[in-house]
């Protein structure tokens, strides 16, 4: 991990998230805000218009028509017009006089929608909108020999006759300058916003990155074999969850390798002891030491059983290194577990009556428990697990084997009421080099149950162990049931 790599990226994110959002706020409000106030001149403008449109519709003189209400900014512009586009009053500043024609091209979009917008004009050199409305005389309130044209009347409530135009001309060049001040207010707050979120964004990226070096740092320690490294996190739940991983990792790598130097330790006590006797009896044998037939055959017999553990002590090592690493073809075969198991009673049982501990064998009348395994292998995890409960049983003491049926599954239980197992030891057990009785190195070199553990797993099925200190251990693992066809 480079060293503040991480907070350079956290930051950089967070700054660069943050710019992004202020961004398009600052494009969005300032678009929105020049749209609302655009239109609200725009509806503005239309109502004053039509004010003064009204105003006409009842009387055609100007002096007390509202125009100097309409007239807020110093370059507005009305124009009168009649139903002809000629020009009958007009206020501002214009180059436009009484007589002249404006907006002929404007009255018929007027007649048809009842008012023209026309946007950003340049008159008197500003940018201008103009809105134009009729004036609609209605023709009820108006005495029937004064009508000239009678066809406007009928029997509707009202009737309208159009009699000119209203033109108000006023300048929105204040819009831009409301615009560019939002802009301008908008870049303040996006400075100072960014100032804000990179602090805050380093700090946070600083505080979430630190236990990452030190969970970083102590992985290192723990690779270079320093398996006491503790890590004490002050942090979120997912990274002091990580950091307690670690620890527990430590922890168990501590017990492996404190396990495996046990393992190294008792191995090679268990080959020098065999290795001295072989030397030693042979080289008596060569050097004509032995006496009498009676002493050979002593001798022969030493050196016959210590090659014969030392040639245990190796096929059990080559058989679990063969079983963890796959290379064990599994034969799978119908047999009968009850029938097994009888025959693995009766080959312990003179072991077992010489320390007078008897051997119960519980089981379904008339249920040959046949499963589909590897009959060989299988005998094997039945000669380990009852030769370590004999192991741990005391004198005068019981075993007991239970077999059952249960759904597609055969399940073999083998308790012992011995020894026990601790619970700070039980999670190690099934670790190759574990031995529960590290006072006595002539004890096995803990391979049996890393054994069984393997060959129940290569055949997918489960081994789980139950045990209390001092009141015995239980073992159960269950195998596959046999379906008949199911091989073909």
């Amino acid at each position: 991990m480079k060293s503040r790599g991480i907070v350079v990226k956290l930051w950089t994110s967070i700054v660069l998230m943050t710019i992004v959002l202020l961004f398009l706020s600052m494009i969005f409000q300032t678009q929105f805000l020049n749209f609302f106030q655009y239109n609200q001149e725009k509806r503005l403008l239309r109502e004053k218009a039509e004010k003064i449109a009204r105003h006409y519709a009842i009387t055609p003189y100007l002096f007390n028509a509202p125009i100097r209400d309409v007239m807020t900014k110093p370059n507005d512009i009305v124009i009168i017009t009649d139903e002809n586009s000629v020009i009958t009053d007009i206020e501002g500043r214009t180059d436009y006089t009484r007589g002249m024609i404006y907006g002929r091209g404007y009255m018929e979009e007027i007649i048809n929608r009842g008012y023209i917008f026309r946007e950003n004009l340049m008159i008197n050199n500003l940018r201008s909108l103009l809105v134009g409305v009729p004036i609609m005389k209605n023709m009820r309130n108006i005495p029937s020999g004064q009508i000239e044209d009678e066809q406007f009347v009928d029997s509707n409530e009202n009737a309208y006759k159009l009699t000119g135009a209203v033109y108000v001309v006023t300048e929105i060049s204040h819009l831009e300058s409301i615009k560019s001040a939002i802009k301008q207010m908008f870049l303040f707050i996006y400075i100072g916003a960014i100032i804000t979120a990179s602090t805050i964004s380093y700090l946070l990226s600083r505080s979430f990155s630190k236990p990452l070096f030190n969970i970083n740092n102590a992985a290192k320690e723990i690779a270079k074999g320093n398996y006491n490294t503790v890590i004490s996190l002050n942090s979120s739940d997912e990274i002091k969850m990580l950091g307690e991983t670690i620890n527990n990792l430590a922890k168990q790598l501590s017990r492996v390798e404190q396990i495996r130097r046990e393992f190294i330790a008792n191995v090679s006590h268990e080959i020098r002891t065999p290795l001295s006797y072989l030397q030693g009896y042979t080289e008596i044998m060569l050097d004509g030491f032995v006496e009498t037939e009676e002493d050979r055959n002593r001798y022969l017999s030493i050196i016959l059983e210590e090659s014969k553990r030392l040639r245990n002590m190796v096929n059990e090592i080559l058989q679990l290194s063969q079983v963890e690493a796959g290379y064990t073809q599994l034969k799978l075969l119908p047999f009968s577990v009850d029938a097994l198991i009888k025959r693995m009673i009766e080959k312990i049982y003179p072991i077992a009556t010489k320390r007078n501990i008897s051997i119960k064998y519980n089981s379904v009348s008339d249920d040959i428990l046949l499963c589909i395994a590897d009959e060989n292998y299988i005998r094997q995890v039945l000669i380990n697990l009852l030769n370590n409960a004999l192991k741990h049983s005391y004198d005068y003491g019981n075993i007991l084997i239970n077999t059952y049926r249960q759904n597609d599954r055969i399940y073999v239980c083998i308790r012992d009421f011995g020894e026990g197992i601790s619970q700070e030891d039980l999670p190690f057990i099934w670790d190759r080099f574990y031995t529960s009785n590290k006072s006595n190195p002539d004890e096995s070199t803990g391979l049996g149950l890393a054994i069984v553990k393997n060959i129940i797993n290569a055949h997918k099925c489960e081994i789980t162990v139950n045990s209390v200190k001092d009141e015995g251990t239980e073992f159960c693992f269950w195998l596959q049931t046999y379906i008949e066809n199911e091989l073909e």
